[in-house]
């Protein structure tokens, strides 16, 4: 293909106006010829194509956004020392001063505030997610990575730091919403599982990041640079964005269907996708997400082709909605011999979206899913890694060891990822909280009995079982549930939900185990069970399944 004709093609996808629908240059690069030859040999189905370069660069760089999610979560936790007490032996020339003298209160409200914007980030993700798109909502998000570290880096007190942990906390959220959803909504069907896990993988590398750095700046005034690190990630995703283009998925449900069987022939590297949307809603014509029709863009906007023909390729590429010889970005044609239904559904928002019959269950779900996550206690397991260490090792060494607790996260998360989309969700879900219940209950056994090299390895076996299954699974069936029109709004509750848990687990975990000693690990065993006994009755496999179809079962 010439590089005219890729970029003919990639002016079909206009702007609607307020949403630049798609100007990926891998539309350019990425797109797919249609040739008589092509058609006579019947192009592969889209159903059967694996991972592609676009469709794996288009992760890769939307999954900056959990990244930094998993960088600014733990990001206070090495310099605390040297954020609260000044060193004054350490030679230092700025006009910022060199710590911020606070108590371990203000020091703590600092730390969870984080959750507090998190979860107010989690509510408006889908709000976000259907106004702007998958894409251009984290684009917009992008502006709380960048001033959350600002605001940290330059901090000239305790309440200008929490400032900014609230806000890098709502981008957080937001971005732990949209970034899962988006890698399904371009995921091919057999690898869904595969891709939507490098969400995960994204964020436990973002803690290992760290980890890392928070080490080798943990001294004098380098907290700032430890704290402020996030902003080359943020201005990484703004450098880079444009070259992942937007959901499918997302495109049609807001009409604009020729440009979505655009992004889905780069996506799966073949020209023949009718088999794939045919099992999409039709949406309809008046869009409830406020949405001017697409049809109505004016002419003005750069990249429109109103008023000119299409060439014979790009009809292939645009559809039936251009075989007439002029282009219709954002057509209802959505569905051959069909136009989309005139009449507009009733929006699903995060206030009513447990209204609707067909979402309870799903909702009910994914509520347990990442609620549970959160009582299986694994956050105190990371609580207790530095204590536990100390006891048998020097600082350093401790704080080296700690470190590999953080690599065996990534490596046990992408060991997952193999195994997610060859066995199915619910066997890897299921070994991995069995391989909890067992480590975590060795872990309150040898804390109660002073086993100290028992308890380390158990602090191991913990994250081995969890980030392989419990760890990533809730976050991949949060958008397996959901149909698109509730994909947003059901999203938003589920990491709401994962935000409250993780409150509740901090505030109440050091009042409980002050009353009754380590058997508040008995507490953390029970909810597995629980859950577990839950999860096998009502979840379904999802392997290898479409969305609307898993959407139906749970309705």
């Amino acid at each position: 293909m010439s590089n005219n004709e890729g970029e003919a093609i990639a002016e079909t996808a206009a702007f609607d106006g307020r949403h630049p629908v798609d100007t990926s240059p891998l539309l350019r690069t990425g797109a797919i010829e249609t040739t008589n030859t092509a058609v006579s040999e019947e192009p592969q189905s889209s159903l059967r194509a694996g991972i592609t370069w676009p469709c794996l660069a288009s992760a890769a760089i939307i999954c900056i956004s959990p990244l930094q999610y998993g960088y600014h979560i733990a990001e206070l936790n090495t310099p605390k020392n040297i954020i609260i007490s000044c060193n004054k032996n350490a030679v230092y020339r700025s006009s910022l001063p060199l710590c911020l003298p606070m108590g371990d209160a203000m020091y703590s409200v600092c730390t969870s505030i984080f959750a507090i914007g998190g979860l107010l980030g989690s509510l408006s993700a889908g709000w976000m997610a259907e106004r702007w798109g998958r894409r251009g909502a984290l684009v917009y998000n992008n502006v709380s990575y960048v001033l959350g570290p600002l605001l940290m880096a330059f901090a000239v007190s305790p309440v200008m730091l929490a400032a900014g942990r609230f806000v890098s906390g709502f981008g957080s959220g937001a971005s732990v919403v949209i970034a899962p959803l988006y890698l399904s909504e371009i995921a091919p069907i057999k690898y869904r599982g595969t891709l939507n896990m490098l969400n995960q993988l994204s964020i436990v590398a973002g803690i290992l990041m760290t980890l890392v750095i928070g080490m080798l700046a943990n001294s004098g005034p380098y907290w700032r640079i430890s704290v402020g690190f996030g902003l080359v990630l943020a201005c990484l995703y703004l450098l880079l964005f444009t070259f992942a283009v937007e959901s499918p998925r997302y495109l049609w449900s807001h009409n604009m269907c020729a440009e979505a069987r655009i992004v889905l022939r780069t996506l799966r590297h073949t020209s023949n996708v009718e088999d794939e949307v045919a099992g999409w809603p039709v949406p309809s014509i008046s869009s409830s997400s406020g949405y001017r029709p697409p049809n109505q863009v004016a002419s003005s906007e750069a990249g429109t082709t109103e008023g000119r023909s299409l060439s014979q390729q790009e009809r292939g590429l645009l559809g039936a909605g251009a075989q007439d010889g002029t282009p219709k970005p954002g057509s209802t044609d959505c569905v051959d011999g069909l136009m989309a239904d005139n009449t507009s559904s009733p929006k699903v928002t995060v206030l009513n979206i447990f209204r609707f019959a067909q979402y309870r269950k799903a909702w009910v779900l994914v509520l347990f899913l990442h609620f549970g996550q959160q009582l299986s206690g694994i956050n105190t397991v990371f609580y207790y890694s530095s204590s536990v260490l100390e006891k048998m090792f020097s600082s350093h060494v401790s704080s080296i060891l700690t470190m590999t607790i953080g690599v065996l996260n990534v490596v046990a998360t992408a060991f997952g990822m193999l195994f997610v989309d060859r066995f199915g969700r619910r066997p890897l879900l299921f070994s991995s909280m069995i391989g909890m219940i067992i480590s975590v209950t060795l872990l309150g056994v040898s804390l109660a009995r002073g086993y100290d090299i028992m308890a380390a390895v158990s602090l191991y076996l913990v994250v081995a079982s969890f980030a392989p299954g419990y760890g990533p699974v809730p976050f991949l069936l949060g958008t397996e549930f959901f149909d698109v029109l509730a994909a947003g709004a059901g999203g938003s509750w589920a990491l709401a939900a994962n935000w409250i848990g993780t409150f509740i687990v901090a505030v109440s975990f050091l009042p409980v185990e002050n009353l009754i000693g380590e058997w508040v690990f008995a507490i953390f065993v029970g909810a597995l069970l629980l859950c577990e006994v839950v999860f096998y009755i009502y979840i379904p496999e999802t392997k290898g399944r479409p969305i609307e179809e898993i959407a139906k079962k749970l309705a």
